[in-house]
């Protein structure tokens, strides 16, 4: 089972994290929608380039864009480098969501092929990594941010799945917070906000139908949440089906009067509000 966040935080002497991160002291409003893009790296750059277009023209920005540093082993450029400096400077977050995105690790028993190669297609880079092994990524990644001049305030795992040793190096770090699939988690101990993620998976034309099916029943379903999540990767840009189905999510979402913030500054209000946190879902 993975470290719950709301255990003790192995060690001690953490900085805080949100100076760290620099988070600014403003609190956002209760009625929020997050923009998110996944897998933000040079392979992906023209299709998410396509989705920040896409969600601007909407008037949902500013976003959350979640970068790989080495995207299944690719080589860096300068160019794309230069662009995620801009949109942050521009009010976009930047944070940390994995190394590689993919998974190294041998596979043990046909749950974990269920869910690590044939649900992740083996993307899920931090689902069972030892802790020296996280922290050896997380490092890596922090420190290839940094040197563009960004300090991400979180991490998200590819996949959104992080096994315990991952857990107990992502709680060491110097980081405001992470997400799962469910939730929204303050580091190193909550407190947590639930929260589904709206997700699209691609890979077919009935995971492009059911998927459709889902987001609309799901965007009912926490019509009056805090939060509403709009978590796009670089396919949702390709299908037609698919950009319908998310737009009317996002469309919906403004409609709602939710304002547009970037995840930091969910966590920002986790940490200095008295929002409780709703029931927590198990951990994947």
């Amino acid at each position: 089972m993975p470290l719950s966040p709301q255990s003790p935080a192995p060690g001690g002497g953490r900085q805080d994290p949100a100076a760290i991160a620099g988070v600014s002291a403003e609190l956002p409003p209760r009625r929020m929608v997050a923009a998110v893009i996944h897998d933000v790296a040079p392979p992906t750059w023209r299709d998410c380039q396509r989705l920040v277009e896409a969600l601007e023209r909407l008037g949902l920005a500013p976003l959350s864009l979640l970068a790989v540093p080495r995207y299944h082993g690719a080589a860096r450029s300068p160019a794309f480098e230069r662009w995620l400096v801009q949109r942050a400077q521009a009010g976009d977050e930047v944070l940390l969501h994995g190394y590689e995105h993919r998974d190294p690790s041998p596979l043990r028993g046909p749950w974990q092929r269920l869910q690590r190669r044939i649900y992740t297609r083996g993307e899920g880079e931090f689902a069972a990594l030892t802790r020296w092994e996280a922290q050896t990524r997380l490092q890596a990644g922090r420190a290839w941010l940094d040197a563009l001049g960004l300090r991400p305030a979180g991490f998200v795992a590819p996949a959104w799945l992080l096994s315990r040793g991952s857990w107990q190096a992502l709680v060491d770090q110097p980081l405001l917070y992470t997400c799962t699939l469910r939730q929204v988690v303050l580091l190193p101990q909550g407190p947590t906000l639930r929260c589904q993620a709206q997700v699209w998976s691609t890979r077919s034309r009935w995971r492009r139908t059911a998927s459709a099916w889902w987001n609309a029943a799901l965007l009912q379903a926490q019509a009056t949440h805090p939060l509403l999540r709009l978590e796009l990767h670089p396919g949702d840009a390709r299908h037609g089906g698919t950009l319908q189905s998310w737009r009317r999510v996002a469309e919906t979402a403004l409609a709602q009067q939710r304002q547009p913030v970037v995840l930091a500054a969910v966590a920002q209000l986790l940490a200095h509000c008295s929002l409780r946190p709703l029931p927590l879902d198990p951990l994947p």
